[in-house]
């Protein structure tokens, strides 16, 4: 059975480069490739990286002053890995911020949304965002659990968006 995960994406810089968070996604949408750190920069393992599997469901989450709202969905075709030398140069754009260890993609799963869902059409509607109380502590980190009930009213929602 397969878990259902909120991967957020964000504006990002690292002197040389700058993109936005919108810019990333499409970018790891087209690879079929997410990257993702398994230590932080504290050297403390990354919340939910080692539970994610082949299979499971991912909703993407912009994150940031001109985001807040889901961008789309897909299925996991593998589940935390690095890449193997031969794919490094393939799938890592240094211009993209990318990383050599994340998951997989399957392609053919994969929904960009033309509209994207504003968190605010949630409010009150999954467990995860009370009316009257602040999301973003739920919202922090990389990768977050979902309840499969959350998704399926993020994607009611986002069929009458």
């Amino acid at each position: 059975m397969p878990q259902y995960w909120i991967f957020n994406v964000k504006d990002d810089e690292n002197g040389e480069y700058s993109r936005t968070g919108t810019e990333i996604y499409s970018h790891r949408m087209q690879d079929c490739f997410w990257g993702l750190r398994e230590f932080t920069e504290s050297r403390r393992r990354t919340a939910n990286v080692a539970a994610l599997n082949e299979g499971d469901v991912v909703l993407f989450y912009l994150v940031g002053k001109d985001g807040h709202c889901f961008l789309g969905t897909c299925i996991l075709a593998s589940g935390f890995t690095k890449l193997r030398r031969e794919l490094i140069d393939s799938l890592t754009h240094k211009k993209f911020l990318d990383l050599d260890e994340g998951v997989h993609l399957k392609k053919e799963s994969i929904e960009k949304w033309t509209n994207p869902l504003s968190i605010e059409r949630l409010r009150g509607k999954v467990s995860f965002l009370p009316i009257g109380e602040n999301y973003g502590s739920y919202l922090q980190g990389s990768v977050k659990s979902m309840r499969k009930q959350d998704f399926g009213t993020i994607m009611c929602e986002h069929q009458t968006n």
